[in-house]
């Protein structure tokens, strides 16, 4: 199941991609279909943060606002059209299509746990290290700083 978290880690890590999701039409989310989906697909450019409708793009709204408030009302994603998750129908959970990439190795888990600590004022407690935690923290490390200098 793909919480609204993993699809903005996803988004946060692949910056230099373009995101699509369509939304559930308002006769879905009133009960009168299970899948039918609004006209417009919503989509985010690369390197930005603002969710826009193809076709009416002066409709435009934060993804971060949007996912918390309406997250249940998207049907699918795509990265640079790709599909990566969807729902079969509105009311299920979002399962992903493509699993490595909502893969979440050790530290980029424990960013995340410290981000949302700071954010909410949580004390993280960080587990106990052992060797495969520490090999894990620092190859997903050294990665994620070969990729920030390309």
């Amino acid at each position: 199941m793909i919480k609204a978290i993993d699809v903005l880690r996803v988004m946060a890590e692949h910056k230099e991609s373009e995101f699509e999701f369509r939304i559930y039409s308002p006769n879905t989310e009133q009960g009168y279909s299970d899948t039918e989906l609004s006209k417009l697909p919503a989509y985010v450019e690369a390197h930005s943060t603002l969710a826009k409708l193809r076709g009416d793009e002066k409709m435009t709204i934060q993804v971060t606002e949007f996912f918390e408030s309406d997250f249940q009302t998207i049907a699918s994603f795509k990265m640079d059209g790709q599909l990566i998750c969807e729902r079969k129908a509105y009311g299920q959970p979002m399962e992903n299509v493509n699993e490595d990439l909502f893969e979440q190795g050790a530290y980029s888990e424990m960013l995340e746990q410290q981000f949302m600590g700071v954010r909410t004022g949580r004390t993280i407690f960080v587990p106990e290290m052992n060797e495969n935690f520490a090999n894990g923290l620092m190859k997903e490390f050294i990665a994620s700083r070969k990729n920030e200098t390309k």
